[in-house]
This record gives C-alpha cells, structure tokens and sequence, in this order.
C-alpha cells in the first residue's frame, strides 16, 4: 500500500509541476486546486461527444464538440455543459475563453466566461501544441429569462479581438453555436389528491377487475424524462390511500421484458423497473425510493438529503407483479407488465415527517425504466427534464383526502361538556 501511494504522489507531482509551469499563480485563481485541472487534461479525443464539431479557431485551437446535461430547462435550473478543446499551436499571450448565454435573436447576451475551473485557472494563454482540455461549466438560466430558448455561443478573445473561425458553425460574431437550451414553464405537475382506499386491495399485481381500485386516482400520462416529450409505450400510474398504507399500482406496455436482478437492493434501475419517490412534507428532503422489477425484486432507500442514499433502511413493502410474456427470453411475444406496492405509512418516518398523511402536502414522482436491446428509455410521471430522477425541484404534489370532521352535537349545557367544554 505504501508503495502504491508513492507512485501515486510521484505522478501527481509530475502532473502539478506541469501546470505549474503552464499557469501564473499570481493571474488566476487556485482555490479550486491544481488537482482539479490536472483531472481535466485528456490524453487523447473523447470517443464520444453529445455533438461533434471540429470549430477550427486559426489553425491554432479546434473546440472538438461538447457534452449537455439537459434539453429544457426552466428559469432559475442549472445546465451542465462540457467544452472539448484541442490546442494545435500555443495561442499566445492575453487569449481566453469566453461564453455567452443568448436569447432566440441571438443578440441579447449574458457572459459567462469565468464559470468553471478551466476558466479560473488554466486559460488557452498558457496551453502547449497536443494539450487536451476538459472545460466543464454549470451555467444558471436567469430567473428573469424571458425568451424561449437558450443559446450557447463560445470563442476565444484577447483585448478588443476575437480568434478568427475558419471552420464550424458560427455566426456572424465569430462565436461558434454550441448546444440550444429549451425553456420550459418550470411548473411541476399540478396538485393531485389522493384518495382514501373504501378497503384494502389485494396485493396481486394488477388493478384491472378488483372494485378496491375503483377509487383511485390515474395520475395521468408519463413522458420522456428530458423532454417532457412523448415515449413509445403508454405508463398507468394509480395510487389511494387508507391510515396504514400508501397504495400504488403500474402498468405499462412492454415489448421487451428484461431484468436479470435476483438479490434485494439490487441496481434494479438498469433493466426494467418502475420507482416511486417519496418526499413527506415536500421539504426536498428526507426521502424515499422504491424500486420493483418485473421479477418482484425490490430496492428500497431512504435519504436524508439529495442523493445520500441510505440503502440498509426498509420500506416493509409488499409487492405483487404479474407479466404478459416472458421475462429474460429475448425470444419477442411480451406486451406488457404491471405491478402493485402497498408501502406502510408507519416506515416513512424519518427526519420528522409525518407518516400519518394527514393534512399535509407530500411531494412524489414515479418513473419508469424500459429496457430494449440496446440501451434502457426512461420516462416520468413529472418529467425532470434532465438525467436525475432525483430532482426534487421537479416532483408533483399530492395533498391527502382525509374523511369527513364529525360534526359536535347540539343542545344544552350536557351536550356543550361532551363535546369538549369546560366543566
């Protein structure tokens, strides 16, 4: 072990003498760490990019492409977007990176040139022929935005120029057009309330033809978790109530049934599985995960805050899954897959919020993994609109339907005790 971690220091420190050679300490600012830019100088060209661009900036620096985390954003979200650079000549001195953040003219602008740890600690001034750099940014969208989209432009400056575009999609400002931002209302799915369960249904798998379920309320269509936009198979959601359990059944076309899962708490999300995310109080903590697979697996997390996942809590679930197919075949012939969940009230009790239900407001989501023979699609009840199924910002909000208030009885002075008067 001592031997590993000396070869390891030697390395660091070969790396960390480099950019010390490249980056005036005295210019930019090195809170970050020189650690964090020497994890982004690449030793070759990504394989695989989001778009792929090749913008050639004077023979001397190519922006190879780019990484977006998201296609739709409302005001007030943050954006991550990766910049890859290639630098065939040294730039020379006073040249950086600018980015600009532009309306749907694209003339409005807001800079964010100095987002990121690139920008503050190691600009193309001092990058060396063959350098490849990682250049990460978290780009807010103004709670303020106005227009519809969101368009990334980005270069390189120096005083009052601008490094000449001899190739790539730029506009008429010598600034290459990186990705476009769709801008969304930024509203969650509207308030739904929960119904209590006239009796407890039978926990099979399946709504269909069991009067227990006649209440409930069907959340409503699912949708493409970055986009909001449409998916291939249709998703049922239900879910009731009663003062024990949270009830909730799920359905969906499926004509690929796939999960190889056997264990509880699996990584279940890989393969097919349907998840419900619990957050009592709607606090944007103190939260809950449940998972199933169409094998009856089951994966169960309780976290205290964003993604802390605390995997040895148990939900106590029952669960129930019936399959139209068969499962792990890969012969064809599925169509579909349900299953149902009765999650006891009495479990979600973590961080102080209440597990009764009772007048409060809870925020919740439900998504849906689908396998294929390629790579999973994935849609929502409240769609986040980006790669998190934990964005909280995003969930709806179900209110719980309590029973009616017994009125107090009337009439004289006995009566008046009896319900609660002073004696």
């Amino acid at each position: 072990m001592a031997r590993m971690n000396a070869t390891k220091l030697a390395a660091a420190a070969v790396i960390l003498a480099w950019i010390a050679g490249c980056v005036e300490r005295t210019t930019y600012d090195t809170s970050d760490g020189s650690e964090k830019v020497a994890k982004l100088l690449l030793e070759k060209v990504p394989a695989k990019m989001d778009r792929k661009l090749n913008a050639n900036f004077d023979d001397k620096v190519t922006l190879l492409g780019y990484d977006v985390d998201r296609k739709e954003a409302a005001p007030g979200d943050k954006v991550r977007v990766t910049w890859y650079w290639e630098c065939r000549e040294a730039p020379g001195p006073g040249w950086r990176l600018f980015t600009h953040m532009v309306d749907g003219s694209g003339t409005s602008r807001i800079n964010k040139d100095g987002a990121g740890p690139v920008r503050k600690n190691f600009q193309p001034e001092h990058w060396k022929k063959g350098t490849i750099v990682k250049d990460p940014q978290r780009i807010t969208i103004p709670k303020s935005w106005s227009s519809s989209t969101v368009g990334l432009r980005v270069g390189l400056w120096k005083g009052g120029d601008r490094m000449r575009i001899k190739k790539g999609p730029r506009d008429n400002e010598m600034r290459i057009k990186g990705p476009a931002i769709k801008i969304s209302s930024g509203e969650p799915r509207e308030k739904h309330t929960i119904p209590r369960a006239a009796k407890a249904p039978v926990i099979d798998g399946s709504w269909k033809g069991e009067d227990a379920w006649e209440g409930a309320v069907d959340l409503g269509e699912f949708t493409n978790t970055l986009d909001g936009g449409p998916v291939p198979f249709d998703t049922d959601a239900r879910i009731m109530w009663d003062d024990e359990n949270i009830y909730v059944c799920m359905t969906t076309e499926d004509d690929y049934l796939q999960s190889k899962y056997t264990e509880h708490d699996d990584e279940l999300w890989h393969e097919d599985a349907f998840e419900v995310f619990l957050d009592p109080g709607a606090d944007k903590k103190h939260y809950y995960e449940i998972q199933v697979s169409p094998a009856g697996v089951v994966f169960d997390s309780y976290l205290p805050r964003y993604r802390k996942n605390t995997n040895d809590w148990s939900s106590g679930v029952q669960v129930g899954v019936k399959v139209d197919g068969t499962l792990n075949d890969g012969e064809g012939g599925d169509t579909a897959w349900s299953a149902e969940m009765r999650i006891p009230l009495a479990a979600l009790d973590k961080g102080g919020a209440a597990a009764t239900g009772e007048k409060d407001t809870w925020a919740v989501n439900f998504f849906r993994v689908d396998a294929t023979d390629t790579r999973p699609r994935y849609s929502a009840w409240s769609p986040p609109m980006r790669g998190d199924f934990h964005a909280l910002d995003r969930f709806g909000l179900v209110v719980f339907e309590q029973p009616p208030v017994a009125q107090a009885p009337t009439g004289g002075a006995r009566d008046a005790g009896a319900a609660g008067g002073s004696r």
